[in-house]
């Protein structure tokens, strides 16, 4: 069973490293497993890129310009720039080798300027079995990656909120119209690591015919775990009387991930509590938004170059907050609560299938930051602290074991390869 998964990248952003999580896992389970990236390669771990030499790093880029570029004149604010994606540059890795010595394709997340909608098409008719980790809702959209609060994408898009001019004909309906083509051109099986995520598919006009699978992403406990929080506080150069809240994300300015809803719920808690105690972690790319007036201290960890000072943040927090607009299963919440740190985040996308409130962390109503506020009020004032901690990643270890996802993976590979004529 050779299985080839295809992505972006393999550790930029959350998409790439559950994939690459997953990837790991299957090869230590004896999957002949490899991933084909445009980005990114490390050989030695089975990651091949498609990129070789200056030209093509090059023309990488201009791919992404020009997708970006057609965009700009039809995008409703910078701020929404890239959450949506036209599919329309990319390459054809059809006739890689790697891909045609698979005897199964598992794509993951595969936008900006790595493969188009044709690039898709290329794909599907060579006619081999085809898995799809959905890491957002971008395949059965328009061209959102998510779709918040609009419900076109059941239809057949049109009026789509991240445009400028909005109708029933508008860009997002031809890119709709342009998917629905390119998917006749083979069928493939979906992945998505959250329920939630499995009922937008189900629900959505393009692939509801589809069969999905829900298989969670697979975060190792044994990485994830308990630090000793004293030390981890020496290492990072913190305080350890103090209490901690933590904040992350790949970058702050992605207006999906709530960061004013964040920075508006410490306002109201510092009116709330003794703010000389508690002071605030920030871990991800900033655009300055930290240097605002902000009524608790604040130290801002730009860039985590390695897991154990991302396990060392979660374990020195007393709380992770993920005020995230919709999400699908993020890594971070259960990376966070395999660290014993409990969770405060919006009811929203797939997180209220990991929170389970005030048991392993607390649930506000989307969009409040007087809720965020006092979800974060209550796990900072809980007095069983440790056992709360202790539930937490409890919670995590019973709902989403590794070995589970791994099995599962396997079992359908296996059924896909049966079904072909391949096994």
């Amino acid at each position: 069973m050779k299985v080839l998964h295809i992505a972006k990248h393999p550790k930029t952003g959350g998409a790439a490293i559950a994939s690459n999580r997953l990837l790991e896992v299957l090869q230590n389970e004896g999957v002949n497993a490899k991933m084909l990236v445009q980005d990114g390669a490390d050989e030695a771990k089975g990651i091949y890129s498609t990129t070789r030499g200056s030209l093509k790093r090059w023309q990488n880029l201009w791919r992404f310009v020009v997708e970006r570029l057609a965009f700009l004149p039809r995008e409703r604010s910078a701020n929404i720039r890239f959450l949506f994606s036209l599919g329309n540059t990319g390459e054809n890795i059809a006739g890689n080798p790697l891909v045609r010595e698979a005897d199964i394709l598992h794509l993951h997340w595969i936008n900006a300027g790595f493969l188009s909608l044709g690039s898709l098409r290329a794909l599907l008719e060579l006619g081999k079995p085809v898995v799809w980790t959905f890491h957002d809702m971008w395949a059965f959209t328009g061209g959102c990656h998510y779709a918040l609060e609009c419900e076109e994408y059941k239809r057949q898009c049109g009026h789509c909120p991240y445009l400028k001019r909005p109708g029933t004909g508008d860009l997002s309906h031809h890119i709709w119209l342009r998917k629905k083509n390119v998917f006749k051109s083979g069928r493939f099986t979906v992945i998505t690591p959250s329920k939630w995520l499995n009922g937008c598919v189900r629900a959505s006009s393009l692939l509801s015919h589809l069969e999905v699978h829900t298989i969670h992403n697979p975060v190792d406990s044994f990485v994830f775990q308990p630090a000793n929080r004293e030390k981890a506080c020496i290492s990072l150069g913190l305080d350890p009387s103090k209490k901690y809240i933590l904040f992350g994300a790949a970058t702050m300015k992605n207006v999906l991930k709530g960061y004013s809803f964040f920075m508006e719920a410490i306002r109201i808690l510092s009116e709330q509590l003794d703010s000389a105690q508690v002071e605030i972690l920030l871990f991800g790319k900033s655009r300055g938004e930290e240097k605002n007036p902000v009524p608790l201290p604040v130290h801002n960890i730009a860039f985590v170059r390695s897991v154990s000072t991302l396990v060392e943040l979660y374990s020195v927090a007393h709380l992770f907050v993920i005020p995230s607009l919709q999400d699908n299963l993020p890594n971070t919440i259960l990376e966070s609560m395999l660290c014993g740190t409990p969770v405060v985040g919006f009811k929203t996308g797939g997180i209220p299938e990991m929170i389970d409130h005030k048991r392993n962390g607390y649930l506000a109503d989307l969009r409040s930051s007087a809720e965020l506020a006092e979800g974060m009020s209550w796990v900072l004032s809980s007095d069983s602290y440790d056992q709360l901690s202790r539930e937490t990643r409890e919670s995590v270890l019973q709902r989403y074991p590794v070995q589970r996802a791994v099995d599962a993976h396997i079992k359908l590979y296996s059924m896909l390869l049966e079904n072909s004529g391949s096994a």
